[in-house]
């Protein structure tokens, strides 16, 4: 009897193995630069998200909007904004792990009994206990979102220290509850939220035309499947993906600087305009 046909031709296997071995620095010398560049791309939009803060709190003020003192002033608090971010990210991605852990050690616990009936109520509490962990990490990741709305505009509009506007940041969280819950909905869900996902399905179209076309470039027209070409459509898809990200992020922008300020006026609010920090963290 004939075993299943395999879709690649022969040998196939063989010849990644050897590309790989032949290309792995460039291959790990492109994903590293891949990830400082993800990093980099974070690291701009905090800045970005802090002098839109900035200038909220001077409009807010009255004050006449100099982009070269929101710039300097965004840029001399970015560590504190950075320390915010992380800190508030540390539980998220713990939880994550443990959650991802989780779930390998049990399928590979659910794939080592013997007895059907045992692995298949394994696999089932396996199922239940990761939906349960993964509402965790959705909650959890819903509080230090809000969370860091308003420990970042304590840095920022009140210059506190980034433990200090963390602390800050959960004081009026609890005293403001009610209106925390309001302005997200509004603002984060139904405008920021609402706008994305349009704007990620008028994206996603070309997105695919564009790698289907490329995939028929490389693959179409019975040419050889060679391991080049499968790495030259891969870098077709991530900068093609990078490229049509930047647009729709440019396309949100108005709508971005339209929530981040909302939020800044809404924090005004709720510390008092003008109110000093020291005042009202004393109350």
């Amino acid at each position: 009897m004939r075993g299943p046909t395999s879709p690649l031709p022969p040998g196939f296997e063989e010849m990644i193995r050897r590309w790989l071995e032949r290309n792995w620095p460039f291959l790990a010398l492109t994903l590293l630069s891949f990830f400082f560049f993800l990093l980099l791309v974070q690291l701009v939009a905090l800045w970005g998200q802090g002098a839109l803060i900035l200038g909220g709190g001077e409009a807010a003020e009255g004050r006449p909007l100099e982009l070269g003192a929101l710039a300097r002033r965004a840029t001399a608090r970015l560590l504190r904004l950075i320390g915010i971010m992380v800190l508030l990210g540390i539980p998220g991605f713990l939880t994550f792990l443990v959650l991802l852990l989780g779930l390998i050690g049990g399928f590979l616990l659910a794939f080592a009994q013997r007895i059907e009936g045992i692995r298949i109520a394994t696999l089932i509490l396996i199922a239940l206990m990761t939906l349960a962990l993964l509402g965790c990490l959705l909650l959890l990741s819903w509080v230090l979102h809000l969370w860091s709305r308003l420990a970042l505009r304590a840095a920022l509009l009140e210059d506190l220290p980034w433990l200090s506007a963390l602390r800050r940041g959960f004081q009026i969280g609890l005293r403001r509850v009610a209106p925390l819950l309001l302005v997200w909905l509004v603002l984060d869900v139904g405008v920021l939220g609402v706008t994305a996902f349009v704007l990620s399905l008028l994206t996603a179209v070309p997105l695919l035309a564009l790698l289907g076309a490329g995939f028929l470039a490389l693959f179409g027209g019975g040419r050889p499947m060679e391991p080049s070409a499968f790495v030259q459509f891969g870098l077709i898809a991530v900068l093609a993906g990078l490229c049509f990200t930047l647009f729709s992020r440019i396309l949100l922008a108005p709508v971005i600087t339209f929530v981040e300020t909302s939020w800044t006026m809404a924090y005004r609010a709720w510390i008092g305009t003008g109110a000093p920090a020291a005042t009202e963290a004393g109350r």
